[in-house]
């Protein structure tokens, strides 16, 4: 781990050095923790992995388990 030192310019912007961009991707994650803040790489989610993880019965009566879903 390595620690630098930096000041932010008149606009409140960090200059970050290319090897943690690098690390972190185009987006990032900022989490304000008080007394520090993290930046966490933003990662896109893979949906496709849950395609098919989930078994159902002949799903023939829609009309009626969108109202059990949707009751309040």
């Amino acid at each position: 781990m390595e620690t630098l030192v930096k000041k932010f310019d008149p606009q409140g912007r960090l200059l970050l050095p290319k090897e943690i961009r690098e690390k972190l991707g185009d987006e990032v994650i900022i989490v304000d923790l008080g007394d520090r803040v993290e930046l966490l790489p933003r990662k896109k989610a893979d949906l496709e992995r849950f395609f098919d993880s989930v078994e159902v019965e002949e799903l023939t009566g829609w009309e009626e388990l969108k109202k059990e879903l949707w009751a309040e």
